[in-house]
C-alpha cells in the first residue's frame, strides 16, 4: 500500500501544476503532464504485481477513511495506469495547444482526474469511496467546462453534472440501507450487512442506477454523447477508457461483495439492459458524422456488452454454476481492459485530426491517409479492434462474451432461458455486424478517398509525443489480440482471488486454446487459415496472365469529381431506411436566396437523427419539473413570517415522525 501512496503522492505534486505562476505555464504542463505518466506507470506496475500475487497489499487507515487493494481492485488499478501512462504521455504534446487557455488548470486537474479514480479503486469503506467518486466527478465536470467560453460545452458539461449527481444519490441511497444492517461502513462489514428481501432488492436498484448512469449504459446514457465532444480529447479518452469503467468496479464491488449474485432476476435485468445498450449504441453511432460523437455512442455500445457479459455470469452464478461463470465475468474484465485501449486510441486519433484539420465532422474530411499517416495507421488498428477483428484486443473480450452466453445456453433449462439466450446472440450478432460498418465508414470516409474540403489542405502529421502515446495504445492492442492468454490467465486470476472467489473448474464449452480453464481462441490457427486461404488464391489465379487496363470510372460521359464520392450520410443510409422505426430521422429542406435571375434558389437538405430517450423520456420530464415548479412560485410570498411558519410545520412533522 506504501507504493500506491507513492503514486498518489506523485498525482498530487502533479495537481500544483495550478499554482505555477503565468510565465512558467509552459513548464508547468510539461512536469506535470511529465508526474502524471510516472505515477500511472507506476499504477500499472503494482497493479500487474498484486495480480501476479507478489504486491505487499495491506491496509492504510486515517480516522474513519481507509484504502485496501485486493484483486478485483487490482484488476482496475490495472486499467487506470496503463491508459493513464499512454494518454499522460500524449497530453504533452496535444496540451500545447492550449497555451495561454487555463493550461495550468487542465494539466493540475488531469492528476487530480486520475488520482480520484486511483483513489476510488483503492477506498476501503463507503466514506472514503464517495469522497473520492465526488472528487472524480467535480474534476470531470471542470475538465469538460475547460472551454466554457463555448455555450454549447456549459451545456453539456452541466448536463453530465446534473447526471452525475443523481448517479452519486443514488449509490449514497445504496450505501445507507447496506450500511444500516452492518456494524460500521466498512468494506469487510458491509459485506456482512443482514438485509431484508425488501432492502436488498432496493440497494440492488440503486446500486445498478447509479453505476449505469456513470457507464452510460441506456437510457442513463444522455449526457455521454454531449461531454464527450465537448472535453478536450485526452480528457475524452480518459473519461471513455478509464472513467467507465470504474463504474465497472463499483458494479462489481456491490455485486461481489455486498450484495450477491444468487437472485435470478438481478441478472435478468443487467443482461438485458445491457444488450439492449449495445445494440442501440451501435446503431446511433453508425449515424452520427462527429467523430467524437461516434466513438461516445462506441462507449455505449461497448459498455453494453461489458454488462451483458456481466449479467451473464450472474444468471449462471444465480443458477448454482459458479465454475461456468468464470468465462462470463471473464469477459467482463478482459473486454474492459481491450476498450479501455481502443477508445483511448481512437479519442486520441479524433484528437490528432482535429489538431490537424481544425473540424471533427467527417463529411469534411477525406485523403488524411497521405497527410497523416503514422495517425492513419494507429487509427486502423483501433477502428479494426473496435469492430472486433481477428488479431487485436476487441475480438477477445467479445469471443469470451459469446462463450459465456454458449455456457448460459448449455444450462439453460427452461423455455424462456433458452429464448433470453437466443435474442442475446441475435443482439449480439446484429451489434458486431454494426460495429464492422460503422468502424469502416468511419475509417474509410476521413483517411481514405480524395479530400472532401479544403480543411484537409493544412493537416499533417502529429509531434512524437502525440504519436507516442497512440502507438503505445496500438501495440498493446495487437500485442493482447495476437496473444490472449496472458491477459486472460491473469483476469481469471483476479475472479478466483476477488471477493467472490470464484472456484476453479472445468469449463463446458468451446476453447481451441489454454487447456481446461480458458475458453480463449487460438490466433495462430486463425493466422495459419489466413495464410492457406491466400496460397490456395495464389495459386488458382498464379497460372494465369491476367490484363489489368485501368481507366476513369464511367460517370455519364464526365469526369468524377471529389463531390461525388460516398458521404458517412450516404454510406449509412441503407442501414437508416432498415432501422427507420427507431430513429426516426428528421429531414429538412430550405430554399436559400436566388443567386441568379435565370436560375431557380439553392436547397439545403439536412437530416437529424434524435436521440429518442431524450426526446420521448426527458424532455417531456423536464417540461413537467418546470410546470411543477412554477405551481410551487405561489410559495413564496416574500413574507418572513411566512416562511417561519413553514420552518415551525416542518419541525413538528418530524417530531411527529420521530416519535413514531
Amino acid at each position: 500500500m506504501e507504493s500506491f501512496m507513492g503514486a498518489l503522492g506523485l498525482y498530487g505534486l502533479g495537481t500544483l501544476a495550478l499554482v505555477w505562476p503565468k510565465r512558467l505555464e509552459l513548464a508547468a504542463h510539461y512536469v506535470s503532464m511529465g508526474l502524471a505518466s510516472v505515477a500511472s506507470f507506476m499504477v500499472f506496475g503494482l497493479a500487474l504485481l498484486e495480480i501476479m500475487g507478489l504486491g505487499t497489499g495491506g491496509l492504510w487507515q486515517l480516522g474513519r477513511y481507509s484504502m485496501v487493494v485486493d484483486g478485483w481492485a487490482a484488476a482496475f488499478l490495472l486499467i487506470i495506469g496503463l491508459s493513464g501512462t499512454a494518454v499522460s504521455i500524449y497530453g504533452l504534446g496535444y496540451g500545447r495547444g492550449y497555451l495561454g487557455e487555463r493550461i495550468r488548470q487542465l494539466a493540475g486537474l488531469w492528476n487530480l482526474f486520475l488520482g480520484s479514480m486511483v483513489l476510488v479503486v483503492l477506498a476501503g469503506d463507503a466514506f472514503t469511496f464517495i469522497l473520492a467518486w465526488e472528487v472524480m466527478a467535480l474534476v470531470s465536470f471542470l475538465l469538460v467546462n475547460h472551454e466554457s467560453g463555448k455555450k454549447h460545452v456549459v451545456g453539456a458539461a452541466y448536463q453530465y453534472m446534473v447526471m452525475t449527481h443523481l448517479g452519486t444519490a443514488a449509490i449514497l441511497v445504496a450505501f445507507y440501507i447496506l450500511g444500516s444492517g452492518a456494524e460500521s461502513f466498512a468494506f469487510v462489514d458491509l459485506a456482512h450487512s443482514e438485509l431484508s428481501p425488501v432492502m436488498k432488492h432496493i440497494a440492488f436498484g440503486c446500486a445498478f442506477a447509479g453505476f449505469a448512469l456513470k457507464s452510460g449504459l441506456m437510457p442513463l446514457h444522455v449526457w455521454l454523447p454531449n461531454a464527450h465532444p465537448a472535453a478536450p480529447s485526452h480528457v475524452s479518452a480518459l473519461m471513455s477508457g478509464v472513467m467507465l469503467k470504474v463504474a465497472v468496479y463499483g458494479f462489481g464491488r456491490f455485486v461481489f461483495e455486498f450484495i450477491g449474485a444468487d437472485i435470478f432476476a438481478y441478472g435478468l435485468i443487467v443482461m438485458v439492459i445491457g444488450l439492449i445498450s449495445a445494440f442501440l449504441g451501435v446503431l446511433y453511432a453508425s449515424m452520427e458524422k462527429d467523430m467524437k460523437r461516434i466513438l461516445a455512442y462506441s462507449s455505449v455500445e461497448n459498455m453494453g456488452i461489458i454488462f451483458a457479459a456481466f449479467g451473464c455470469g450472474m444468471l449462471l452464478m444465480a443458477m448454482d454454476k459458479p465454475y461456468l461463470s468464470v468465462v462470463a465475468f471473464t469477459a467482463v474484465l478482459v473486454h474492459s481492459v481491450a476498450h479501455s485501449l481502443m477508445k483511448c486510441l481512437l479519442f486520441m486519433s479524433a484528437g490528432a485530426v482535429m489538431h490537424a484539420t481544425g473540424t471533427r465532422n467527417v463529411e469534411l474530411l477525406g485523403g488524411l491517409l497521405k497527410k497523416m499517416p503514422w495517425t492513419a495507421a494507429f487509427t486502423l488498428v483501433g477502428s479494426m479492434s473496435l469492430a472486433s477483428l481477428p488479431f487485436t484486443a476487441g475480438l477477445v473480450g467479445e469471443w469470451l462474451t459469446l462463450q459465456g452466453m454458449m455456457s448460459l445456453a448449455y444450462e439453460a433449462g427452461r423455455p424462456e432461458l433458452r429464448l433470453l439466450v437466443i435474442f442475446a446472440f441475435i443482439l449480439l450478432g446484429l451489434t458486431g455486424a454494426l460495429a464492422l460498418g460503422c468502424f469502416v465508414r468511419l475509417y474509410g470516409v476521413a483517411f481514405l478517398g480524395r479530400r472532401r474540403s479544403n480543411l484537409v489542405l493544412k493537416a499533417h502529421e502529429m509531434p512524437f509525443t502525440m504519436l507516442c502515446g497512440m502507438g503505445l495504445e496500438a501495440v498493446a492492442i495487437l500485442a493482447m489480440g495476437i496473444m490472449p492468454a496472458p491477459v486472460v490467465n491473469l483476469m481469471r486470476q483476479v475472479l478466483i482471488d476477488s471477493p467472490l472467489a470464484i472456484p476453479a473448474g472445468d469449463f463446458i464449452g468451446l476453447w481451441w486454446n489454454g487447456g481446461q480453464s480458458e475458453a480463449v481462441f487460438n490466433p495462430w490457427l486463425i493466422m495459419i487459415a489466413g495464410l492457406l486461404l491466400f496460397a490456395l488464391l495464389a495459386l488458382t489465379l498464379g497460372g494465369n496472365k491476367v490484363i489489368v487496363h485501368q481507366d476513369v470510372t464511367w460517370n455519364c460521359g464526365t469526369e468524377p469529381t471529389r463531390r461525388q464520392q460516398y458521404t458517412a450520410t450516404g454510406f449509412s443510409k441503407p442501414l437508416r431506411r432498415a432501422f427507420d422505426f427507431i430513429l426516426k430521422p428528421r429531414r429538412e429542406r430550405v430554399f436559400l436566396q436566388r443567386d441568379h435571375a435565370y436560375f431557380g434558389r439553392k436547397l439545403h437538405y439536412n437530416l437529424m437523427i434524435p436521440d429518442q430517450f431524450t426526446d420521448r423520456l426527458y424532455h417531456p420530464v423536464e417540461h413537467i419539473m418546470v410546470k411543477v415548479a412554477d405551481t410551487l412560485r405561489i410559495v413564496q410570498q416574500g413574507s418572513v413570517r411566512l416562511y417561519i411558519g413553514y420552518t415551525m410545520i416542518a419541525m413538528v412533522i418530524v417530531l411527529i415522525w420521530g416519535g413514531m
